[in-house]
Formats: structure tokens, sequence, C-alpha cells
């Protein structure tokens, strides 16, 4: 420790998670979170102190097959009296960002070593967006795996909290906004052109899985599926913003049974797309109910 921290040891934070991208936020309490085949990114993650203090590091543990490319942490600070939870943490000030970018594990090291992000920085909130994955052939779904974060610093003294002016809710600049990938809740989320990429990789030409007549709901079943998908995201969240616990926890289950739906959709466009190749029509044939 330095003298201008007066002997204050850091300690470990404990902390609450409140956002998760699209899943159960206690799915991370436990300390370790796997995505799922077919999650978009960029994936934000928010959590909550138990008490606003000096956020002095945020140490990010990732897994060495499923490694992010990328994790970017701020630090921020919202009304001292309010309740911890995403509402009022999409309302806090929050500090400028540390990137933290991984590599692939070398094979002269043993373990994909951790990454710290030196915040220093006073708040009772943290937001973690986590990037797409580095490609790698261990990892064919595309997925991204944190086993441990780590929040170093100290609460601060209740004298100290109590000196402290309670901040404005200011109108956040343009660049703030941009990095806070879920604070934007219409339908042109940065986050669904990264999804729609995925499309791309199962076409349906000539296999007798795409309809003739095209509207936003009668494309290839995957286009179709996906449509929905965005809706229900875009409920759920504003749900989450509206404090509508049940209503966002119908649209989670939705979504998670729409992701279902899809993986069986891309094996089944996979297996026929190789019985077209092989010149298999019994399997083509039973791909389309005949």
């Amino acid at each position: 420790m330095t003298e201008s921290r007066k002997g204050i040891a850091l300690r470990e934070l404990y902390w609450k998670t409140l956002v998760l991208g699209n899943h159960y936020p206690e799915e991370f309490n436990s300390g370790k979170f796997r995505s799922t085949p077919g999650d978009s990114f960029p994936l934000d993650i928010v959590i909550g102190l138990d008490k606003i203090g000096n956020v002095y590091k945020v140490i990010v543990d990732a897994d060495e097959t499923l490694t992010p490319s990328k994790v970017t942490i701020r630090v921020g600070k919202g009304d001292l009296g309010s309740e911890l939870n995403y509402k009022n943490a999409r309302l806090a000030k929050y500090q400028k960002p540390v990137v933290l970018e991984f590599h692939r594990r070398e094979r002269s090291v043993s373990r994909l070593e951790s990454k710290n992000a030196f915040t220093d920085a006073v708040g009772q909130y943290i937001w973690i967006t986590i990037e797409k994955p580095i490609p790698l052939t261990q990892n064919p779904h595309g997925q991204i795996q944190i086993n441990k974060i780590t929040v170093l610093g100290y609460p601060l003294p209740d004298e100290m909290v109590r000196g402290m002016e309670t901040p404005e809710v200011e109108e956040r600049k343009e660049e703030d906004v941009d990095s806070l990938k879920m604070e934007k809740l219409e339908l042109g989320d940065t986050r669904v052109p990264k999804r729609e990429k995925r499309v791309e990789r199962h076409s349906y030409e000539g296999d007798g899985m795409s309809m003739k007549e095209e509207t936003n709901l009668s494309g290839d079943p995957l286009t179709s599926i996906r449509t929905i998908r965005r809706v229900l995201e875009q409920k759920m969240e504003k749900a989450n913003f509206d404090g509508k616990t049940i209503q966002a926890t119908v649209c989670l289950r939705a979504i998670q049974r729409i992701d279902e739906y899809e993986a069986r959709i891309e094996d089944l466009a996979t297996r026929r797309s190789r019985a077209l190749e092989m010149g298999d029509l019994n399997m083509v044939g039973y791909g389309r109910g005949d």
C-alpha cells in the first residue's frame, strides 16, 4: 500500500450480479459464468457492491479455451440513497473505461494469466462489457467463460459517505451513451446486427426450407425466430428497467426456449445440407416432413 492511501488495506469487495446478458443474474453469483451457443456479443454484465467504496482494481480470470477477445470495465457512482438495482445502475455516472485485451495462451505458458483493470474509482456499480471470443478450434460454438471476477478496494467510511454530495443525474455525453450497450432499448440495438450475421452460416437456397412469400416472419426459419427473439429481448430489457420482474422473467424463459429451437434448426440445416451434397434424398425428404 502507498502512503497516499493512509494505511487503508485493500480487501476483496463483495458484490451481486444485477444483469447477466440474457441470463438469470443468479447464474454468476457462484463466481463462474459460461455463455451458451447463440449468445450475442458484446455481452453486458452489471454488478453492484454491498457498499459504496473505492474500487482499486478488478481482476478478470477467463477460461483458456473459451476466452473473450476483450473486456471493458467501468466503475459508476449513483444516488447514494437509492436501491442497488439495474435501473439505478443505468442512471449512475461512470468513469472512463479500462480495456483488457486477451490473447491466445502461448504453449510455453502453463495457464492463461488473469487480467487486472486498475480503475481506482469510487462507486457502487461495475459495468463489464465482454466482446466476442477469440476464434479457436477448441471453441466451435463461440462461447466465453469467466472463471472469476475479483474486486479489490476498500469501502468508504460512513462519515466520508455522508459528506459526499449526491450526484446529479446528468444527461450523459454521446460517448458515454455509446459505451453502455444496454442503454439502447429501441429496435436499432447495436447488438442485433452482430447476431444477424449468424444467418449467413446457413443458407436455405435450394434446400426446401425457405418460403416463397417473404415477410418479417415468413423468411427462412432461423430469420423468423431471430426476429421474435429480438422483440423479446427488447421487451425484457424494458421490463427490467421498469422494475417488472415477472414480465422480464417470462420473456427470459421464452428467449431460452427459442435458443433451444434455434440450435435444433441449425443442426437440421447442417445435416440436410450435407445430405444434399451427398445426394441422400431420403434424409432431405425426412427433414421436410415428406
